[in-house]
């Protein structure tokens, strides 16, 4: 009932008090933001919106401030406030909302009224929209444009520059300028009423049809087209109502102008496309994307396209890494089931990449076994496979000791476990060679190989190598060095000088090469020569076609007669060999008496082996005598055939004595020869030697030197 007296005394009083308060307004953001000065003797306020020519019910609020949203709807809002106070003060104000509408490249002119014009100082026009800036400034003798008397974007119209009628024009609209434009002395005057709002319109955004596109038969869809207003000001297109069109197969649908479209699902609706489109103020939105109906029924039988080729395994061959090219699952069902792709691996079956029934490209592995195609409607299942037989090579795996390692060193005697691993399918072939010359050591089809040395040598010292092979496949290996360290020793299958001749009372120099074995390899200054005086020989080491056998290069002097006789070479106080150096001139004459001597010995070894083969000879005629005599007693007894056996049988005899006899002979004189070789070389063995002087023998290594006769002796006896 109180609102209703206060509804007429306003009504009634609407003219009195009209002027005696006054309400700001504030256009912000399309929203117009009421004002009024607060009252101390009230703490409500009824409050009366009119739109355009439609009121609004009579609302109470508390606080003195009124906001209309969406303002931009309207033409004019217009507002009444009572102060709920005894004496029922009224106060209104009205606002006119001024809309231009505009296209992007446009020009335009915009105008409104100004309260007034400053006598003194600028009026400024100012554009809100994201941002509240000024456009320019107009003073009694001019316009600014922000310190330019020309723009390209506005010309002020407006003459004289005085009047209160503000105008000017905006030249290529864009989005950008879309917004609240008014002015004033100040930014805060310029929201006190008046001004305009420039719409710029623009097409709408590209639609998208939305809705359940794979629906059973005899049922119905909806299909949703949706768009919006992409003018500006945003506090514009928001409220702005689009219009829709349809098309089906590039053909307009009739009256369907509304956002949605229903449709009764039949089969042949999966021939149809549908597309749509928006408008707004006569702009056009480009096409939305077609979209097709499926209307759900089946599946039955599944094909592959194109066909895949199997072997004899039923199985489809492909490598490793290698792409399986796209194949199409297709079913009974139309628009195509709801089909899915799986790959099966060791884990079990996951997502394969797939799309609307085609298995795309996929890089194969190892692990898959199978891919399978299923199609579903509903509860009904279908389901389709390709296995596969995945062909793949591996990286060789080398181990060695059980360590995967390029490089290692073994001490001597050590064991050497050599193990490749090459796994692939088909099984390859692995092979272990050795050197720059591949030489094989093991050939074995499977994935493993292992090579075992129980016990390393220096010998084994070598890069080795693991290969595996497969048909169709690039060949696979690792390399691995191995280093067997050894204590450095004589070589024995070297080439070795033991013994060497120089010209006495020569200052000269013998060059002496001693083949070693060692791994790491010695160094030079850890050899040392030890003779008859002390010397000072140049040592050097070259390393051979193989990284353990060196040649050790030693330069000794040889001043006079004193440096003859026996050198000792030592490595790090242990003894490598032994040489001889001899007086030249002494082995020329000695040579000389050997060679009378050697034919005297073999005339007197010649002279023994007759008189051993004549002994021989006679006990074996006794025995033959006696044989003869026995069988001559039993002549009368036997026939022609039997005198004939006894005379072979005696012919067999005397041959046999021939060669016995031969190989006596020959056997003597070839062990008279090489004894007699022996005492005239005087040494088998370079590496093994027996000191005769001291009555021992001194045991080197694997090494026993025969000693020699002293260098010394023969020399003196020259003397005497």
């Amino acid at each position: 009932m109180l609102f209703i007296i206060l509804f007429i005394c306003i009504g009634l009083s609407w003219h009195i008090q009209a002027q005696s308060q006054e309400i700001s307004t504030k256009f912000m953001s399309g929203n117009v933001i009421f004002t009024w000065p607060p009252s101390g003797n009230s703490s409500s306020y009824a409050v009366i919106i009119t739109r355009n020519t439609t009121k609004d019910p009579l609302e109470r609020i508390t606080v003195p401030q009124c906001i209309v949203k969406d303002a931009i709807l309207y033409d004019s809002i217009g507002i009444s406030v009572a102060y709920l106070t005894p004496d029922v003060r009224l106060i209104r104000s009205a606002y006119n909302v001024v809309k231009i509408k505009t296209k992007i490249g446009d020009t335009m002119d915009l105008s409104w009224t100004a309260a007034y014009f400053p006598a003194a100082g600028q009026y400024h026009v100012y554009h809100t929209y994201r941002e509240n800036r000024t456009m320019f400034s107009i003073s009694r003798s001019g316009v600014s444009y922000g310190g330019d008397t020309v723009s390209t974007k506005f010309t002020y119209l407006t003459r004289p520059f005085v009047s209160t009628n503000i105008m000017f024009e905006i030249r290529d609209i864009t989005l950008d300028d879309a917004g609240y434009y008014n002015g004033g002395m100040s930014g805060e005057a310029s929201w006190s009423g008046g001004g305009v709002v420039l719409v710029v319109h623009n097409k709408p955004s590209k639609p998208r049809i939305t809705g359940d596109l794979n629906v059973e038969v005899n049922r119905y869809l909806t299909l949703t087209c949706s768009s919006q207003s992409t003018s500006a000001p945003d506090y514009y297109s928001k409220l702005v109502t689009l219009s829709h069109t349809w098309l089906v197969n590039e053909t307009k649908m009739g009256r369907e102008t509304r956002d949605t479209l229903r449709l009764y699902v039949t089969r042949d609706l999966k021939y149809n496309r549908y597309t749509c489109k928006a408008t707004e103020e006569d702009l056009e939105s480009d096409r939305s994307e077609p979209v097709q109906i499926n209307p759900l029924y089946g599946p039955d039988i599944i094909k592959f396209t194109p066909k895949p080729i199997l072997n004899i395994n039923d199985k489809l061959t492909v490598r490793e890494g290698e792409t399986i090219s796209p194949f199409v699952c297709t079913a009974d069902c139309n628009p195509p089931c709801n089909i899915a792709w799986k790959v099966k691996g060791s884990d079990g079956f996951s997502d394969a990449r797939s799309e609307m029934g085609t298995l795309l490209q996929q890089q194969v592995q190892r692990n898959m076994r199978l891919f399978r195609c299923q199609a579903d409607r509903g509860n009904k299942t279908s389901k389709q496979g390709i296995q596969l037989d995945v062909q793949y090579l591996d990286d060789t795996i080398l181990y060695i000791n059980g360590e995967m390692i390029s490089n290692i060193e073994l001490n001597e005697n050590a064991p050497m476990r050599i193990s490749c691993h090459v796994d692939g399918n088909p099984t390859p072939t692995i092979r272990l060679s050795r050197g720059q010359g591949y030489t094989e050591l093991e050939q074995r089809q499977g994935t493993w190989l292992n090579y075992t040395i129980d016990t390393a040598q220096c010998t084994d010292t070598d890069t080795y190598r693991c290969r595996g092979t497969s048909t169709g496949f690039s060949n696979t290996e690792k390399v691995i060095n191995i280093s067997v360290l050894c204590n450095t020793r004589f070589d024995k299958a070297g080439s070795f000088k033991s013994t060497y001749g120089s010209k006495s009372e020569t200052d000269t120099t013998i060059h002496v090469a001693v083949p070693i074995i060692a791994n790491p390899p010695p160094q030079s200054s850890d050899f040392k020569w030890d003779g008859p005086v002390p010397v000072s020989a140049r040592t050097t080491i070259s390393t051979e076609d193989v990284s353990y056998k060196h040649v050790i290069e030693s330069f000794i002097p040889v001043k006079d007669h004193t440096y003859f006789g026996n050198y000792t070479l030592s490595y790090k106080g242990q003894t490598v060999t032994r040489i001889t150096i001899n007086d030249e001139d002494n082995l020329l004459e000695n040579s000389s008496m050997e060679s009378s001597g050697e034919v005297a010995s073999r005339s007197c070894i010649i002279a023994i082996s007759l008189v051993s083969i004549l002994l021989g000879l006679t006990c074996f005629m006794v025995a033959v005598f006696f044989v003869y005599n026995r069988r001559c007693r039993n002549v009368h007894q036997n026939s022609k055939h039997g005198k004939e056996s006894t005379q072979l049988q005696t012919q067999n005899m005397t041959q046999h004595y021939d060669d016995v006899q031969g190989t006596v002979v020959d056997q003597l004189e070839a062990q008279n020869m090489t004894q007699h070789y022996d005492d005239v070389q005087g040494r088998v063995d370079e590496g093994n030697y027996t000191d005769l002087k001291e009555g021992r023998t001194v045991a080197e290594g694997d090494y026993t030197e025969l000693g020699q006769c002293d260098p010394e002796t023969p020399y003196e006896k020259l003397k005497e």
